[in-house]
């Protein structure tokens, strides 16, 4: 019997790739990380690992059965898959602790007046007296975390050592325990009031595509902030720019933007109440690491004929 070939496409290290090979010897591993020996490669996989997937990679796996991502997001995946009865599973898991991390470090920059300080010129006392009018404690008050996957979950589970009041939205009705409520995404505009930060962990699907808007954002406080670690999608980008400019709500701290990258002349890069980490929150010097564990537990699986964790729902996007 041949050897499933397993195309790797995710820079997992030489220590885990060597685990691999050690830990699945009926299995036949190519490793990839050019884009164009990718796609060739592509031709003769029956499971790719990967967290990018250069252009035409899909389509050439015409032997493909199973697609493990290297990502949580896996939007573009599933457009790349359509119409083929091919499993897709995610990296649900790996990247919750740096995400929420970033959210947290924002969070807190926000109240120290951190991101004053590191935009502040050379004067003394400005800059002070500004920080030390509009600094304040995360400790009381409310985080409302829209998604509660690996990285909204986390997140709520870390703001609430911090002190924090936690709303969960999520479709869902099963109870999370890290949330002091929880409700159903139809009520976003009932407990937006109450927030002083609405951090977005959501998947890119056609139901959080512009899930805050202009309504959204004026149900915000005037001091709230506003946090997006998913898809730039997720935020109407013109509506929270007007938000921003006027003061209708404190500040942002972006990991995603629409559009992305975001062009030298948006309005955002000048605005001194917004953080901008360019889409680097779900990085991690432990990823590799995580994501190959799930990956391997996940391979021993599909050669025993075993269900695969974190299968995606195409219909859902997640």
């Amino acid at each position: 019997m041949d050897k499933p070939i397993v195309l790797i496409g995710e820079d997992v290290g030489a220590a885990n790739l060597a685990r691999l090979r050690r830990d699945f010897p009926t299995a036949a591993f190519r490793f990839c990380l050019d884009p164009a020996e990718f796609v060739a490669a592509a031709a003769d996989a029956e499971i790719i690992f990967s967290k990018s997937f250069p252009a035409g990679s899909l389509t050439t796996a015409s032997h493909l059965r199973w697609v493990q991502a290297g990502t949580a997001g896996v939007d573009r995946v599933i457009a790349g898959l359509t119409g083929r009865e091919v499993l897709l599973t995610n990296a649900s898991g790996a990247h919750g602790v740096p995400m929420a991390e970033l959210v947290l470090g924002m969070m807190l920059s926000f109240a120290a007046g951190l991101h004053t300080a590191m935009r502040a010129p050379a004067d003394y006392d400005l800059p002070r007296v500004q920080i030390l009018r509009e600094k304040f404690e995360l400790e009381g008050q409310t985080l409302c975390v829209l998604g509660l996957g690996d990285i909204g979950g986390t997140l709520a589970r870390k703001a609430q050592a911090l002190g924090m009041r936690v709303i969960g939205v999520r479709r869902g009705t099963e109870p999370f325990p890290y949330v002091d409520a929880q409700v159903m995404p139809d009520r976003l505009l009932d407990v937006l009031p109450q927030a002083d930060h609405l951090a977005l962990c959501l998947p890119l699907t056609s139901e959080t595509v512009g899930i805050v808007g202009a309504a959204e954002l004026a149900a915000m406080k005037s001091s709230a902030y506003i946090y997006n670690v998913g898809r730039g999608s997720s935020i109407d980008p013109d509506p929270l720019i007007r938000a921003l400019q006027s003061g209708r709500i404190a500040g942002a701290g972006l990991d995603v933007t629409d559009p992305e990258p975001l062009p030298a002349d948006s309005p955002l890069w000048a605005l001194p109440n917004v953080i901008l980490s360019r889409h680097t929150s779900g990085s991690s010097p432990f990823n590799a690491d995580r994501i190959t564990a799930l990956f391997a537990e996940n391979l021993r699986r599909y050669l025993a004929g075993e269900p695969l964790l974190h299968q995606v729902d195409r219909q859902l996007g997640y």
